[in-house]
């Protein structure tokens, strides 16, 4: 079982074919019971703009420090969606505490 060790929000850039948007993402931190820790992250945007830019299921992610991960929408989005809706990337799993730390400065220190 999973053991929740800490959540964290952060800003970074949202890119969809060429266009970018300020967006907010929040970083979720779990235990799994091999003490390895799994990042969940998840990304709030507009969806008009996401529709102005010809979105429908995956864009990109550019993290404060640069990293581009990649994120996508569970559907197709379209205009009877909700005005703010959630993309999210594929799990992360770290080996240690100490390497999610590493990868994930937005998240400070993660408790051990």
């Amino acid at each position: 079982m999973s053991e929740h060790l800490q959540e964290a929000a952060s800003h970074g850039k949202l890119e969809v074919a060429g266009g970018q948007s300020d967006v907010g993402y929040k970083l979720v931190a779990m235990r799994e019971h091999d003490d390895a820790v799994r990042i969940k992250i998840s990304v709030m945007a507009p969806r008009d703009w996401l529709l102005a830019q010809g979105f429908t299921h995956d864009g990109t992610l550019i993290r404060q420090g640069g990293e581009r991960l990649p994120v996508t929408f569970d559907g197709e989005l379209d205009v009877s969606d909700n005005i703010s809706v959630t993309l999210g990337a594929s799990d992360i799993i770290c080996p240690s505490i100490d390497v999610a730390r590493q990868n994930f400065p937005e998240l400070g220190r993660v408790p051990g």
